[in-house]
């Protein structure tokens, strides 16, 4: 019987590869991260209080608004990761600059075969490769994803769009159209910002043009000819989560980490990485077999109570899916007027059910009835997860 050279193979080139390869790396497994090694020209936020030790790789960290019936001041604030920063400090497990073309499945564990004609051969595979993964399948069963889309342009100054700090929403108007999109707007290093106008989530994903010519109308005219970069946003925010009973194992995007109401997934996987760490030194400690690890890591992974919460969160998507910009604007009118203890936990993959209730049940109370019925009746499908 082979024996594997290695305990993890972890695959992925994005911050939640490097987050669990440093993990597993920092627990004295024998890890290999292997991907393209492609730049992160994404632009990465986070709740500066949500980062812990990597609040060190900002490279800005500002107050923030958000503009639903009123403009109204967060009291948490709110950092940009710098990408090179952020890249150095989670470069610690060893790297195969290569990409992955299948991982096949034996009684003795994983191999793992790349572009190259390599083949690395692991007690776990683990594909964090990003949403959707490369060998994941999220496909059977499951209802179709909607998107999140964004169009932004880094100009060299703020814009005049009200206000002098980051905004992580404004759901005023950009045109007449009644189908909702926002004003991202955040400080970068050396004085740029980043201004994108996004879609929050779509069954047919809103294209770049559309996107463009909002943000040309909200900014009084078009700046992309004169933007440092133009960043084009395509999240697929995918209701459910994948099948845990897959040999693979999954962590990040790929593993369904990408929140369903913000398209968020960094800080979700840099918070779970030893955790999920922790749960394979654990096992690969024990005498289970390949099959009995991917088990046990997926519950990890998605440990119980996270998977309750998921449902909740799919069900208050599939309400976003169907309001427009009089609805949305006042839910999150209500929603960031919850004290913060109680708004800022929804915001998380990794809250509880009872967390992410409470949230559910004060934007409930606050709403009009006309739109508490939109909220009430919900989806038939994603009420079915809920109660499963």
């Amino acid at each position: 019987m082979t024996v594997p050279a290695h305990d993890v193979v972890v695959i992925g080139d994005g911050p939640a590869a490097r987050a669990l390869g440093r993990a597993c790396h920092a627990r004295g497994l024998d890890v290999v991260v292997v991907g393209p090694d492609r730049p992160w020209t994404s632009t990465f936020g986070a709740w500066s209080d949500e980062v812990g030790e990597h609040r060190g790789a900002f490279a800005v960290e500002s107050p923030i608004d958000v503009v639903a019936a009123g403009r109204r001041r967060l009291w948490r604030t709110y950092g940009v990761f710098h990408n090179q920063r952020l890249r150095t400090s989670l470069d610690v497990a060893p790297r195969l600059v290569d990409t992955v073309t299948d991982v096949r499945h034996h009684l003795w564990g994983a191999a793992v075969h790349t572009g190259s004609g390599s083949k690395l051969t692991a007690r776990v595979a683990v594909d964090a490769a990003g949403a959707g993964g490369v060998v994941l399948d999220r496909a059977a069963g499951r209802v179709p994803p909607s998107f999140q889309t964004a169009y932004g342009l880094v100009l060299p100054e703020r814009p005049d769009v009200g206000g002098d700090v980051a905004v992580l929403m404004d759901w005023r108007a950009a045109t007449d159209d009644p189908e909702p999109t926002f004003l991202y707007v955040l400080p970068l290093e050396g004085g740029r910002w980043l201004v994108e106008e996004t879609s929050l989530a779509r069954r047919v994903p809103m294209g770049a043009d559309e996107l463009r010519r909002r943000l040309a109308a909200r900014l009084g005219h078009d700046h992309t000819e004169r933007a440092e970069h133009v960043e084009h946003v395509r999240i697929p925010m995918r209701p459910g989560l994948p099948s845990l009973l897959q040999p693979t194992v999954g962590f990040g995007a790929a593993a369904g980490y990408v929140h369903p109401a913000t398209g968020y997934s960094i800080t979700a996987s840099l918070r779970a990485a030893d955790r999920v760490a922790g749960s394979i030194a654990e096992v690969l400690g024990t005498d289970a077999s390949p099959a009995q690890a991917a088990r046990a890591v997926w519950q990890r992974v998605w440990p119980v109570e996270q998977r309750r919460s998921r449902a909740l969160h799919d069900y208050g998507l599939a309400a976003l899916l169907r309001m427009d910009d009089t609805d949305i604007g006042m839910f999150f009118d209500a929603f960031f007027a919850l004290p913060d203890e109680i708004w800022a936990p929804y915001l998380r993959v990794d809250a509880t059910a009872a967390e992410v209730g409470r949230a559910m049940s004060g934007v409930f109370s606050r709403v009009p009835w006309s739109l508490r019925r939109r909220l009430a009746t919900g989806s038939p499908a994603a009420f079915a997860r809920l109660v499963r």
